[in-house]
């Protein structure tokens, strides 16, 4: 079993939603890894590079396996920070490695960065890396104004370049809103798209488990 995490925007929770996706299919008793691609925004440590998303995983769970083919400083796309860096990105071996490390994992979940339109690699959009890797994608998104609108232009972007959606997730619901947008989001959502919302993850100081258990079951 292999998804791509993809989103709507940098920083609407693909890591928290990656990092629960692996932790509710540890709870099962399912052999779970994490692969990033490309990773932009490494935390310089004594011991080298570190990736901050699979970090984040780490810090939950010692035995899911993670891995990293680029650590690439700079908060910027990977493309960019590769070519700050005077790095060669080889599509070959992110092919290579998430074949090696799929392999060991009975579920793999691949984590994007930004969304489904970032660049990737110089003259690769994340969309492309999709297409390379050969797997669906599950979409995060948040209900709140002006997220609709990029919602359903990645789901078109999608649908139009032949990248199996797998769902979506509704990730960062407020507990308790008068926000008109957010408490209508999801209905105005599936009146413009069919893709089914496989995820609802609501704010929470913890991770979530229970709404995870059930996402997965969607799976």
């Amino acid at each position: 079993m292999e998804y791509f995490i993809t989103g709507i925007d940098t920083d609407i929770g693909k890591t928290y939603v990656t990092r629960g996706i692996a932790i509710a299919f540890e709870k099962e008793g399912r052999r779970t890894g994490v692969y990033k691609p490309l990773q932009s925004g490494a935390i310089k440590s004594e011991n080298g590079f570190l990736a901050p998303d699979l970090e984040a995983v780490k810090r939950l769970s010692s035995t899911i396996n993670t891995k990293c083919s680029y650590l690439l400083e700079g908060e910027v796309s990977p493309a960019l920070a590769a070519r700050l860096a005077g790095v060669r990105v080889d599509i070959n071996k992110i092919k290579s490695d998430f074949k090696e490390f799929s392999s060991l994992n009975e579920v793999t979940l691949v984590e994007g960065a930004g969304g489904i339109l970032a660049p990737a690699v110089d003259n690769m959009l994340c969309a492309d890396l999709i297409k390379e890797l050969n797997i669906p994608v599950i979409i995060v998104t948040v209900p709140f104004l002006g997220r609709l609108n990029h919602t359903l232009l990645t789901i078109f972007y999608a649908k139009k370049n032949n990248i199996p959606i797998k769902g979506l997730v509704i990730n960062k619901i407020p507990n308790s809103t008068e926000d008109l947008a957010t408490i209508n989001f999801i209905k105005e959502l599936t009146m413009y798209t069919d893709v089914p919302i496989i995820g609802k993850i609501h704010e929470s100081d913890t991770n979530n488990i229970s709404e995870f258990s059930e996402l997965i079951n969607k799976l």
